[in-house]
């Protein structure tokens, strides 16, 4: 069951002349874990805000066509309570953290939907627990490194228990080990069947978890299909400007050159096996 459409939907914002979303159409369904992909300017973090409530909410601007949430069209809900069913983590981490230690940053957005307090410190515990930073419930977040803010920002969404988790560039600020934080904690939710619409400039990364790839230009769809399919499409994603998979570059190179290697790995314990195969086949 679809828990997120879009139909034909374009979007300007006030004052610009030329549409950031146009004629867009999406359907996600429960337990997928979507990858959204494009170059800058593309209309993927205002894609996210239209899917959050955000848009038409709180940045203005000439809304068309009809967006639905678990069934219900996004117009007629607050953003508040759209954030109960959709979370979304940004990519600037810091914007996001208001309180002054770990714990009030998660438990700050359950008081305020007067969630009874057993409840909240059942959630609190949970996610502290699934983003591993227990020890850490009672530090200021501007003492946490790049990787733990980004992990308490995520902990803040999930103890909403949103059935929906955005992430937008949710890793584009942080060094190699803070990213890796992040794409841990991505690899439980996955395994839990969250469902998960990422927003991602790294393809090795969206190789390893996404099922289905969504590419945007210039606020238009162009492309929608399994991760597979478009990510070991070399020749499409670099006409797109998009770096493809390390390993599928490696491979697609291999192939100019004669050498057989197919289908296309798209993650490194793909190519392994596949150049293994070409090794002993030699």
């Amino acid at each position: 069951m679809a828990i997120i459409e879009l139909e034909n939907v374009t979007f300007t914002y006030r004052g610009a002349k030329v549409p950031a979303l146009r004629n867009f159409s999406l359907s996600v369904e429960e337990g997928e874990f979507v990858g959204i992909i494009g170059s800058t300017g593309a209309g993927k973090t205002t894609l996210c805000w239209c899917i959050t409530g955000v848009i038409p909410h709180i940045l203005r601007g000439r809304l068309e066509g009809t967006i639905t949430v678990k069934g219900f069209d996004t117009r007629q809900k607050t953003v508040a309570e759209i954030a109960q069913i959709v979370g979304l983590v940004q990519q600037d981490a810091e914007c996001q953290l208001l309180m002054t230690d770990v714990e009030k940053e998660i438990t700050f957005p359950l008081e305020n939907l007067a969630i009874p307090r057993e409840e909240i410190h059942r959630r609190l515990n949970h996610v502290l627990d699934v983003v591993n930073l227990r020890m850490h419930r009672q530090r200021h977040p501007f003492y946490l490194s790049g990787g733990q803010k980004q992990r308490v920002a995520v902990a803040a969404v999930l103890a909403m228990e949103p059935e929906v988790l955005i992430l937008d560039e949710a890793t584009s600020e942080l060094d190699p080990v803070g990213a890796e934080e992040v794409l841990d904690l991505v690899r439980k939710l996955k395994a839990r069947g969250q469902t998960v619409i990422m927003v991602e400039h790294n393809m090795d990364e969206l190789a390893k978890y996404a099922d289905r790839i969504v590419v945007l230009k210039e606020g238009e769809k162009v492309r929608d299909g399994p991760a597979r399919e478009i990510l070991s499409d070399v020749d499409f994603l670099t006409g797109m400007g998009i770096y493809p998979p390390q390993i599928a570059q490696v491979a697609a190179g291999l192939v100019v050159r004669g050498i057989p290697v197919q289908p296309l790995p798209i993650t490194l314990e793909e190519g392994r096996h596949a150049f293994a195969a070409l090794v002993g086949g030699s």
